[in-house]
């Protein structure tokens, strides 16, 4: 008994004597602890400015990129080769005439397009050719058109020698060139256009055009006014025409013009349509039936192919085709009279191969 009295004297006495260093040793612990936390913060704090860091770093790097991306766009827009461009036409054509021998004529057709920038472009045409077949020596270079053409949103400007192509009425009046300016504003649904200057067919020329076309582009119409004197000869021409498209396969148009100036002051073309070949789609075709009464000093250069040596008025009928993508195959046949009284019949082919 003595002896379990003695021995829990001595674990007391053990106990009592140790606890202060345990305690001792408990607050070095917690104490690191808490310096381990703190530092394992600060640790945090400094990943955590770390990754700010490389963010910013990547924005830099990716914004960077995008200017090394505008400047290397930059350089190759100034790179002349990349906005200068070349298309092309090789077109043989026929004509049968009923009172003259057949003719022929090979052309080659070479249209240079130079981009300045995004809105101004320099265009030009030079064609070769030859007339006749039989006469292949025979050959001319020239250059049909070059002019400054800048487009600005709504606006169009051009200045040079250019085509001139009489929308209104389809080319009844005129499909040729012509040197001076152009102006053009294109408004939704209107488009109006102003040109002034001069053409070796008719003289000294002020013309202007106004035409509306539906939102769906089945309906269009329009009036132009062209006027032109060369020495004491005038012509002042009033037109109007329009188009209408029936079916999706089918689409009549027409057009009417007036020249107070000539003897037969009159001019009109009636005009239907069925499907039309793309050339850039193999297989597609097309056919057309026309009557057409045009003088000569109302259509002064009119569109028609059969109408190479002669204004008149008559029947036309004709196709077109396109047997392999870009070419196109026409045939074109009328028969009527010039305005001399004389009977007339022609026969037009045409093959084009373009690039």
């Amino acid at each position: 008994m003595k002896k379990k009295i003695i021995s829990a004297l001595m674990a007391a006495l053990v106990v009592g004597v140790a606890s202060p260093t345990f305690a001792a040793e408990i607050d070095d612990q917690v104490k690191e602890l808490r310096d381990r936390v703190t530092e394992l913060e600060r640790d945090s704090q400094y990943n955590r400015n770390r990754v700010a860091e490389l963010e910013r770093d990547n924005q830099y790097n990716r914004n960077r990129v995008a200017e090394l991306e505008d400047e290397i766009a930059e350089r190759n827009s100034n790179d002349w080769s990349d906005r200068f461009s070349v298309n092309g036409e090789m077109r043989y054509r026929f004509w049968n005439l009923k009172h003259q021998a057949d003719r022929t004529r090979m052309e080659l057709r070479i249209l240079p397009t130079m981009q300045i920038n995004d809105n101004i472009a320099l265009k030009a045409r030079f064609t070769g050719w030859y007339e006749n077949m039989n006469d292949d020596a025979n050959s001319q270079w020239r250059m049909n058109f070059a002019y400054f053409d800048a487009n600005y949103d709504q606006f169009n400007v051009q200045a040079g020698k250019m085509p001139l192509f009489t929308n209104v009425d389809g080319g009844m009046i005129a499909d040729d060139f012509f040197s001076g300016v152009h102006g053009g504003i294109s408004n939704g649904n209107l488009n109006f256009g102003v040109n002034l200057g001069h053409w070796n067919v008719a003289g000294h020329y002020v013309g202007g055009e106004a035409i509306y076309t539906s939102d769906d582009e089945q309906f269009n119409a329009g009036v132009g006014y062209h006027y032109f004197k060369d020495g004491g000869i005038k012509n002042n021409i009033i037109a109007v025409g329009g188009g209408y498209q029936v079916t999706e396969d089918i689409k009549v148009s027409g057009a009417y013009a007036h020249n107070n100036k000539a003897n037969k002051k009159n001019a009109y073309n009636i005009e239907g349509t069925y499907l039309g070949a793309d050339r850039h789609e193999k297989g597609t075709w097309g056919a057309y039936a026309a009557y057409r009464y045009v003088p000569g000093r109302v259509g002064l250069a009119p569109t028609y192919d059969t109408f190479k040596t002669d204004n008149k008025k008559g029947f036309e009928f004709g196709g077109t085709w396109t047997p392999i993508e870009n070419t196109l195959v026409k045939a074109s046949y009328f028969h009527g009279k010039t305005f001399s009284g004389v009977n007339d019949r022609t026969f037009f082919a045409r093959a084009s191969f373009f690039f």
